[in-house]
């Protein structure tokens, strides 16, 4: 039995780090064959006292592979060390170990909490070139500081991202992001020294120091001479040459020389070309520009030399704060990594509980999770086809302390185990959990398991020796706030003797206040759990029918082996079968048959709940449905009475325009003089009034307005003109735009909240309430900018109030998060608004948000 601890003081001077690194190599214990692990801590991170939290760290924590084996968190980190972004990343990832405190674990659920929200409204960290630096710090220092100007690349871009990733937080207001942001350095004065030594391609600049300045002119002026030199004499002998360029060699300029011209250009041969047909020699006339030549680069090496061994000796000084601002990047980019893996997974933030209540909804082990399937390919080379995976529910009240699964092999006994073992893992670790809305979990001290063979050849001990070690070794360490995972107690020896181990070890254990998730087939040890008030039976679901388990988990059952049955589906001839039933006898038959027809009750009840819940939903949508369609009928209503009104005013101003031609015949005719025109504009009038279109528009229009009150904000028909209604009558209202009353009729007003042009919007419920069913409204925001959404959405909440509708669904798509996060934050405190959450995975999930409002 091993034990992790909480190091005391996870922030661990460099040399100490250093010194860890070269041994870390030299001694690694490797894989054991022990099975048995504890989970413990101990001191742990710590909080600052009065004050905010210190930035979480991880680093010194570790699981060895042997520790972490029986619960798979090892494999677990490595598939999301794969999230990670940079090396540093990727190694805190594999390197986390839970916490075991109650504070810290808060904390670090807490800080994932933020970076999750960060991430929503800001995006991701930018910690593009964050590498590994220890090597090159520890080659720098054993050089005394020299080094090439490549050799400072990684260094120098982990300082910029260091930068990058301050200004980045900068805009968190929250106090762990906070708190990561004020624990890194500023390396403002040694990047602000490179920019002065480095050019944009990473060569030393000419103007890095006024000597080098100097040295590089000569240079220049040198390598002209020497061309021109070389040019000359390229025209004078060019039949004497291999070819008319000019190369350097032994850094010397020279020229490719045929081997059978070799007389006819004096000078030093400094090489031969492979095939030996050319020589290339240095000319006389060159020679002592070479010679300036020469001294000149190694004025200008040694120049160079000494700026970037200043440099490296700078960067030296700050070793310590380098190294650490690049441990606590790679524990962002580790935060980051926990992030993307709740939004791969689609997990959530458990709950802790304080009550010591444990519940696991919709759990799925993320080694069998098909949404993980493609991380599984890459880090585990895992071939076989992803299945969909049964959802684990399983819930502990505070006052139960045991639960003993049961049921046939390769049921889902072992998943159940150690999903429930590792799920308190990844939460205590700070991470989001792939399970549904309700999950909570209680803070364990320890986690002690004995989970698989533990056989030890070599060491001559049983799979039996080895399970009794760790059970001893399990209640030595016993106590509240421990969990036992035991898989198949007391198994591996006699059934009678294993089955009076198990109930004595389990007593034994109970009595210390743990608590404990214990695997089985012994009858003894179920009918043990069922008798006792702090415990709880739990059969794994099988199908008679088909022969095979279907991995739920069901509460208050003791789950048979259904060995028979599963011996019939491998093959086992029916005689053998037989003999079998005739040796178990007839109290074993009848045990079966009443065992059997619990089952199939509790089968016929889930059936029962899956059709209810069916029917719910059918119910649900139906009563969408039919509100969706009196949106639409509504919106049809008023588009086909605005069309009529339309077109009677368009008749009107016809007629009008035929009396006023009329009239002015009239007029120009003395034998029609005594027509009254007051008379035809009354006939005309009288005619638009039996107009029935006229009469409906009326309605609708008086309609509109009933929900107008003192108070209310209303706007003209047909214009963008709003105001305060301060008075209203039957007919007419006094409407307050901007600082001036004006008297309108109720006929010309509509709320504030409807659109003068319903076509171009979602469907709209009725005006009046309708109270059959309460209805959702919806608005589509997708691609618009926040200030125009919100404002388009505070209309639309509006007119959703006016309608009675019970609640507003806004669509804004996923993206990169920031539209969602800006709504949410504006109306979660908005007038009116009662609760805001996701949409449900049928309804958009979180492309959209639903906004519950009060009645």
């Amino acid at each position: 039995m091993r034990e992790i601890r909480d190091p005391v003081g996870a922030e661990k001077a460099p040399a100490l780090r250093k010194a860890e690194r070269k041994t870390q190599a030299q001694d690694d214990p490797g894989p054991q064959e022990d099975a048995s692990q504890a989970f413990r801590g101990e001191a742990g991170n710590s909080l600052v006292p009065g004050g905010g939290p210190e930035p979480l760290d991880s680093s010194g924590l570790s699981v060895e592979d042997a520790d972490s084996k029986a619960l798979e968190l090892d494999v677990v980190l490595r598939l999301v060390s794969r999230l990670a972004r940079t090396p540093p990343g990727r190694r805190a990832i594999r390197e986390l170990s839970p916490a075991f405190q109650e504070p810290l674990v808060r904390a670090l659920l807490e800080e994932t909490s933020e970076a999750w929200a960060f991430r929503i409204r800001n995006g991701r960290l930018p910690l593009a070139g964050v590498e590994e630096i220890a090597s090159t710090l520890e080659s720098l220092e054993q050089s005394g500081g020299s080094a090439g100007a490549e050799d400072f690349r990684p260094i120098l871009s982990a300082a910029r991202a260091t930068a990058a990733v301050s200004a980045a937080l900068s805009k968190a207001e929250t106090p762990h992001l906070s708190a990561r942001r004020a624990s890194l350095p500023d390396f403002e004065p040694l990047l602000a020294r490179a920019r002065t030594l480095f050019a944009a391609d990473g060569s030393v600049r000419d103007d890095a120091s006024p000597e080098l300045s100097r040295v590089r002119s000569r240079l220049r002026r040198r390598r002209a001479e020497v061309s021109r030199s070389l040019s000359k004499i390229l025209d004078q002998r060019r039949e004497s040459l291999g070819d008319t360029v000019v190369v350097l060699r032994n850094d010397r300029y020279c020229l490719p020389v045929l081997s059978s011209s070799r007389s006819r250009v004096p000078g030093i041969v400094h090489d031969r070309s492979g095939s030996g047909q050319t020589v290339f020699v240095e000319p006389l006339e060159v020679i002592e520009a070479n010679n300036e030549l020469a001294m000149a680069a190694a004025e200008e090496r040694r120049e160079v030399e000494r700026l970037l061994t200043g440099f490296g000796r700078e960067i030296l000084a700050r070793a310590s704060e380098l190294e650490e601002a690049v441990a606590r990047m790679g524990q962002l980019d580790a935060l980051e990594a926990k992030v993307e893996f709740g939004e791969l997974t689609g997990g959530r933030i458990p709950e802790i509980s304080e009550d010591g209540g444990w519940t696991l909804a919709a759990a799925r082990h993320p080694l069998l999770d098909e949404r993980l399937a493609p991380l599984r390919r890459e880090e585990l080379s895992e071939s076989r086809t992803p299945r969909p995976v049964v959802p684990l529910d399983l819930h502990f009240s505070p006052q139960k302390r045991m639960l003993v699964v049961s049921g046939p092999n390769a049921g889902g006994k072992t998943v159940v185990l150690k999903t429930a073992g590792l799920f308190s893992l990844l939460a205590q670790s700070g991470f989001p959990l792939p399970a549904g809305p309700g999950t909570r979990l209680p803070v364990f001290s320890a986690i002690l398991t004995e989970v698989g063979d533990s056989q030890q050849i070599l060491s001559d001990r049983s799979t039996f020796s080895s399970s009794m070690e760790t059970l001893a070794a399990i209640l030595e360490q016993a106590g509240p706030g421990c969990l036992a995972l035991i898989d198949e107690i007391g198994a591996s020896t006699d059934p009678e003797e294993g089955s009076a181990l198990g109930v004595a070890f389990l007593e034994e254990y109970l009595s210390r206040g743990g608590r404990a998730v214990v695997t089985t087939h012994f009858s003894a040890i179920k009918t043990f759990a069922a008798g006792r008030e702090d415990a709880i039976c739990a059969a794994m679901e099988f199908d008679e029918g088909t022969g095979r388990p279907n991995f739920r988990l069901h509460p208050g059952l003791s789950g048979r082996s259904h060995a028979l049955s599963v011996a019939a589906e491998r093959g086992l001839p029916h005689a053998v079968l037989e003999r079998a039933e005739e040796l178990l006898g007839e109290a074993w038959r009848r045990r079966q048959q009443v065992e059997s027809e619990a089952e199939a009750a509790l089968t016929r009840l889930s059936r029962a709940e899956e059709d209810l819940a069916r029917e719910r939903e059918a119910a649900r949508a139906e009563a969408e449905r039919l509100a969706a369609e009196s949106g639409k009928l509504a919106l049809e209503r008023t588009r086909m009475l605005e069309e009529g009104l339309a077109g009677f005013e368009r008749a009107r101003r016809q007629l009008r325009s035929h009396v006023e031609g009329e009239l002015s015949r009239v007029r120009a005719d003395s034998q029609r003089a005594a027509v009254s025109a007051e008379a035809i504009l009354e006939k005309a009038r009288e005619i638009a009034a039996s107009e029935p279109v006229l009469g409906e528009a009326r309605e609708e229009a008086l309609a509109r307005t009933r929900g107008l009150i003192v108070g209310s904000r209303a706007r003209l028909k047909g214009s963008k003109s709003e105001g305060t209604v301060v008075s209203l009558d039957a007919e007419s209202a006094w409407l307050e735009v901007a600082g001036k009353r004006m008297r309108i009729s109720r006929e010309d007003l509509e709320p504030a909240a409807l659109s003068s042009k319903p076509a171009a919007r979602k469907p709209a419920a009725p005006a009046a309430p309708e109270p059959a069913v309460t209805a959702t409204r919806e608005i589509n925001v997708i691609g618009e900018r926040l200030e125009e959404a919100i404002a388009r959405i505070e209309k639309e909440l509006d007119a959703t109030l006016l309608s009675g509708a019970g609640r507003l669904r806004i669509i804004h798509g996923h993206g990169t998060g920031r539209l969602r996060a800006g709504i949410r934050e504006h109306f979660r405190e908005f007038p009116g608004v009662a609760s805001l959450r996701s949409a449900d995975a049928r309804e958009g999930g979180n492309g959209a948000t639903i906004v519950e409002l009060m009645a």
